[in-house]
């Protein structure tokens, strides 16, 4: 996976996350980062950079479309059978469930960011039956900000990524952690003044 990055630049890096989508296991911790660090080496510009980043949110939320597709169709056990063939378990799937059960639809979105529950946000979204437009845009701004942060980690690091990619790997959950818990605070803000607004006018 990081030899298709590595030789396919733009190319590589929808590849490898559409596939990291549809197979969780392969970790889009290690897979942007090293995008970046391709960049870099490359000299490509931020805009460049930031391309790469883009094209990986667009396999993503493609990945992520096939997923909810499947889901909407066959339904949460189906999938929960199909889960154990490729390292999925019932706990993590239960896990994202919950996950859309407190958030709603804004759980797309701040999944897309949350090691653990972003593969598999998608399983919830598509058995509610979530409205299709709407998945995709919350799943490609989700994924698009987790790749953005995630390819120009690996940009800035340049040079010191062979010894700061075990660092980084160690941190990187506490680091996501406190990023989601920003953005939550902030949409919740958002929903919270939005319902108070309305009562104030009605």
């Amino acid at each position: 996976m990081t030899s298709l990055v590595s030789s396919y630049g733009y190319l590589g890096i929808f590849i490898a996350a559409f596939a990291e989508t549809i197979f969780p296991p392969i970790p889009s911790e290690l897979i942007f980062p090293l995008a970046g660090f391709v960049g870099f080496k490359s000299n490509f510009t931020y805009l460049e950079t930031f391309l790469m980043a883009a094209s990986g949110a667009v396999g993503a939320t493609i990945g992520a479309i096939v997923i909810y597709l499947i889901s909407f169709k066959i339904g949460r056990l189906a999938i929960i059978k199909i889960g154990k063939y490729v390292f999925v378990s019932e706990k993590k799937i239960e896990a994202a469930e919950k996950w859309f059960e407190k958030y709603g639809i804004y759980a797309v979105f701040l999944g897309r960011m949350a090691p653990g529950v972003r593969e598999l946000i998608s399983v919830p979204a598509g058995i509610a039956r979530m409205p299709l437009a709407k998945f995709v845009i919350f799943t490609f701004f989700g994924s698009l900000i987790w790749s953005v942060i995630l390819v120009f980690a690996g940009y800035f690091l340049g040079n010191s990524w062979d010894s700061l990619s075990e660092t980084l790997s160690e941190y990187f959950p506490i680091m996501s952690v406190i990023l989601l818990l920003s953005i939550g605070i902030v949409i919740l803000s958002y929903v919270y003044y939005g319902k108070r607004r309305n009562r104030i006018k009605n």
